[in-house]
């Protein structure tokens, strides 16, 4: 009752409902028969996190340009910079000389280090704020976050089995788990696990048997095995320090921690979700906004976000933008870059050949396209576009030769040499392999890599 009310958007979406046993299993006939009953509801369904990133990013960035009338710009955004220490400055104020600290940046791609001056640091680096803080030269203990992993398997009886339905229940440890189809793909997740912020967490064997076991707690006549695991991820939550409490009881609210660092005012974002991203935000930018006394002059509350933006939810809606936007494509093209890009599509048609090339290793996917979202989306390396630009990784089939493919495909964004282009190639597959267990041109989930360079598997 009180999801719906919070969640039904002024009843926009059914309410939720239970089913008895005999009901669910003419719903969802592969169900354990063991089943006493399931409810369903409607939700919002986040097909791709890191573009919704992109799209507030970009969103910010264009709020904050220099105006028409030749001011100064506002927002700026430097991606593979990370915070390494303070740097003392001296800044002379008239007769006087005054001390000020300002942050010392390095751009990880060049190595270049160079120091910015700030009236405030938010720090919103999720399970990483202690160690950022640690950079800044305050000790902090805010964060206990969590490691939450899965697997994405290509298993088609499991897909057709969740009607294309997302399987939240209770596993046998009261851990609350998901079968999700996304993709033509399924979704298996996720654990709960304290971790290290400084090491890169990895899904693990054990995990990949707790997914096995959970998927035949609810379809039991659906077998699944290592070879249909076509990759791997792994992240960890930011949540706060919880010490002996179970990680599955901790709180996934969210504090913003008050301090500062050589004399600057110092916000800390302590946990925090997706699903409260811009409550969250509003709460901190109005905080920052009466540490540097300024007024805020527009909200973002009911703001569309970056494809989303006059994104057309009626056929006829639809009808209309796709005609709008065709430029010469097919309909069909068209309508798969907007729902790839939402509204954003437009600028992306406007600049595609009427009939873009498409990709071999990557079918759906163009070479103009990608080439596009290289110059556009403050793409670095060819993992950025695989794992953060599209769901290449995700859906699994890469192979050497597609990597080899897309990295040619984007090359004139960066001019690339073919030297460079290999070595972009051996870094994606080495990321792909060591952080989400793919090995290209090989089926099912690769061995796990021991601190001594061995490797090994279950069976």
């Amino acid at each position: 009752m009180i999801y719906d009310t919070f969640s039904r958007g002024g009843g926009r979406v059914p309410r939720h409902r239970f089913h008895g046993r005999e009901r669910s299993l003419r719903d969802l006939p592969r169900l354990n028969p063991a089943i006493k009953y399931t409810a369903s509801y409607y939700d919002a369904s986040m097909h791709e996190p890191e573009r919704l990133a992109l799209d507030v990013l970009y969103d910010g960035i264009t709020a904050g340009a220099a105006s028409d009338d030749g001011g100064t710009s506002t927002a700026r955004a430097a991606n593979y910079v990370s915070v390494i220490g303070l740097a003392e400055n001296s800044q002379s104020e008239g007769p006087v000389s005054k001390e000020k600290s300002s942050v010392l940046l390095r751009d990880e791609v060049s190595g270049e280090e160079f120091s910015l001056s700030a009236r405030l640091i938010i720090n919103t680096s999720g399970p990483w704020t202690d160690l950022t803080n640690a950079a800044l030269g305050r000790a902090t203990n805010y964060m206990g976050g969590t490691k939450g992993s899965h697997i994405v398997l290509d298993n088609p009886e499991l897909l057709a089995a969740t009607a294309e339905r997302e399987i939240f229940f209770e596993h046998s440890d009261g851990r609350v788990v998901l079968i999700y189809p996304l993709k033509g793909r399924v979704l298996v997740g996720t654990t709960d696990i304290n971790a290290d912020p400084s090491e890169q967490p990895v899904c693990t064997d054990d995990e990949v048997d707790y997914f096995f076991d959970l998927i035949g707690h609810v379809f039991p006549s659906i077998s699944v095995d290592r070879s249909q695991i076509v990759y791997t991820f792994s992240g960890i939550r930011p949540l706060p320090r919880h010490d002996d409490t179970v990680p599955g009881f901790v709180s996934r609210d969210y504090r913003i921690e008050h301090g500062d660092v050589g004399g600057i005012p110092l916000l800390s974002l302590v946990g925090g979700k997706w699903t409260t991203f811009r409550a969250l935000a509003e709460h901190l930018g109005d905080t920052a906004l009466q540490i540097i006394r300024v007024q805020r002059i527009s909200h973002t509350r009911n703001t569309a976000i970056g494809g989303g933006a006059g994104f057309p939810k009626e056929k006829s809606a639809r009808k209309i933008w796709i005609s709008r936007n065709a430029n010469g494509h097919s309909r069909e093209l068209v309508e798969l870059m907007l729902k790839r890009y939402g509204t954003r599509a437009s600028e992306l048609l406007a600049q595609l050949p009427s009939t873009p090339q498409e990709l071999s290793g990557a079918p759906g996917h163009f070479r103009e396209e990608l080439e596009h979202v290289a110059r556009n989306e403050d793409v670095v390396h060819l993992d950025d576009m695989i794992l953060r630009r599209t769901s290449l990784a995700f859906t699994g089939g890469l192979t050497h030769e597609a990597l080899s493919e897309i990295a040619a495909a984007i090359a004139p964004a960066f001019g690339w040499s073919a030297a460079a282009q290999k070595r972009e190639v051996h870094r994606t597959a080495q990321i792909l392999r060591e952080v989400h267990r793919v090995e290209l041109n090989v089926p099912g989930i690769a061995p796990t890599q021991t601190t001594d360079g061995a490797h090994h598997v279950n069976a």
